[in-house]
């Protein structure tokens, strides 16, 4: 890969206020849309550790399978950032609509693999209760996949255009209504009948789909899309396609290997019982809670990157990435210390169940010692992306994440080779722990790497 640059156009502001400007909204609509899955757990588990263990495997097998085909879209965020940073509007809209193409084909691929139960409950050897519950909530979440699908292409195009702010208000929205969906969904009123956990599966779909009508009607009337809207009707372009998936593909397998090595840490511990999942579960939540600022940090940080790039000034893309780190780690210190800290507090929020807590209370240091790597983690992919580099990140967490930490979690957590004993669910958590540290000294190191390369006008031999 040769890196060209024409001095063009001012690029963006790196430094650690704008990073942080930019991070803020994106980090309140992330942590929304996760609050979502907070407020499920919490609900669920008021009802009991069945009713919350087969949300638990609902929710593990939807994100599995959500987040890989919506990475798989988010080849749409560089090439989007690269157009707005060299100032050539006109060719968003057209990328924009190839995306929501993908996402009207990734929404069959996804509803068929929902609705294959029998596949999920034959993993999780879960309990008839806990499958009825588990299976219902796939059934409802299959409704309102082709919404959810289709915001996130519009999500993804507000943050590449610098316009965050348009998901962070639309996700408060959808969070705000949360509450009253679940309730109405969980217990019935009127004509409608309550279905318990399973009902939050429907409240997110009715969300899904209220989500893309807004997202629809600002693209439509906000004058600030008037030089991105197409005039005319675009049909599928092999060339754009074949671009946007060339990307695509690589960060839907890295998004796919990181976001699988928890959900099937839940679906494979699920066979250890109700109790254990469920406090299992409370903790997963917790971090992906944490994890939402981090995050934050790496979609700001690949939007920079992006549009400096197309500005033609891979200096300020370098910076992008450094700062990005910086920020990333020494939040992630913070943070870290917050978690062990404050662990008792924040399992007492989730269940009343003793069994439950003492479970979650033995898994959570694991993720308070690899939160800080796992925040560099995040950054330094999402920085690669800015510089359209996905498969080298995607090969680091296919090795890491799945072969050592699935792979070594399930030696650890089932059998007695390489320990006296079976762990039980630590050895998932100590498995993907040191996955993720690994996984984050490889990928800041590459980050730092490109960054350098491409100011020095050098040759990429990477992608």
């Amino acid at each position: 890969m040769t890196t060209e640059f024409h001095n063009r156009l001012t690029p963006p502001s790196t430094s650690y206020w704008a990073i942080i400007k930019l991070s803020l909204p994106i980090w309140v609509s992330n942590l929304a849309i996760v609050g979502g899955g907070t407020i499920d757990t919490l609900m669920a588990g008021r009802l009991g550790a069945n009713e919350l263990a087969g949300v638990a495997i609902g929710m593990a097998v939807t994100v599995s399978i959500f987040i890989a085909l919506v990475g798989i879209m988010q080849g749409l965020s560089p090439i989007a950032g690269h157009h707005y940073g060299s100032g050539k509007h006109e060719k968003i809209g057209f990328e924009l609509h190839q995306t929501l193409y993908l996402a009207a084909l990734m929404s069959v691929i996804g509803i068929a693999l929902m609705c294959w139960t029998p596949l999920w409950m034959t993993l999780t050897n879960a309990s008839a209760e806990v499958a009825t519950v588990a299976c219902l909530y796939l059934y409802f979440n299959a409704i309102g996949l082709p919404g959810a699908m289709a915001g996130r292409a519009f999500m993804a195009m507000n943050a590449a255009v610098s316009r965050p702010k348009i998901a962070m208000w639309i996700a408060l929205l959808m969070l705000v209504l949360k509450v009253p969906f679940n309730l109405l969904f969980i217990y019935g009123w009127g004509p409608v009948p309550g279905v318990g956990g399973a009902g939050c599966a429907l409240s997110s779909s009715l969300s899904g789909w209220l989500t893309l009508l807004c997202y629809w009607l600002i693209w439509h009337y906000d004058s600030f899309y008037a030089r991105m809207r197409l005039k005319k009707f675009s049909p599928p372009n092999k060339r754009a396609l074949f671009e946007q998936l060339r990307l695509g593909i690589p960060i839907g397998l890295s998004a796919f290997f990181e976001v699988t090595s928890f959900t099937f840490m839940t679906i494979f511990i699920s066979r250890l019982g109700a109790t254990t999942v469920s406090g299992h579960q409370i903790v997963a939540n917790i971090t992906s809670l944490f994890y939402m600022l981090p995050l934050a940090y790496g979609v700001a940080s690949s939007v920079l990157v992006s549009q400096s790039i197309g500005a033609g000034s891979p200096e300020s893309a370098k910076q992008a990435t450094l700062r990005g780190l910086k920020l990333a780690g020494f939040c992630a210190l913070i943070v870290s210390a917050a978690l062990y800290l404050g662990r008792d507090s924040m399992i007492a929020l989730y269940t009343n169940e003793e069994a439950v807590a003492t479970i979650a209370l033995s898994l959570i240091g694991y993720a308070a010692f690899y939160h800080f790597f796992d925040a560099l983690n995040c950054v330094g992919s999402f920085a690669m992306r800015g510089y359209r580099i996905t498969v080298v990140p995607m090969i680091i967490y296919g090795v890491l994440l799945w072969g050592l930490g699935l792979g070594l979690g399930t030696l650890f957590t089932f059998s007695s080779y390489l320990t006296p004993a079976p762990m039980g669910a630590s050895g998932y958590w100590m498995a993907i722990g040191i996955g993720l540290t690994l996984s984050g000294i490889a990928v800041t190191i590459m980050a730092l790497y490109v960054s350098r390369t491409v100011e020095r006008g050098l040759k990429l031999r990477i992608r």
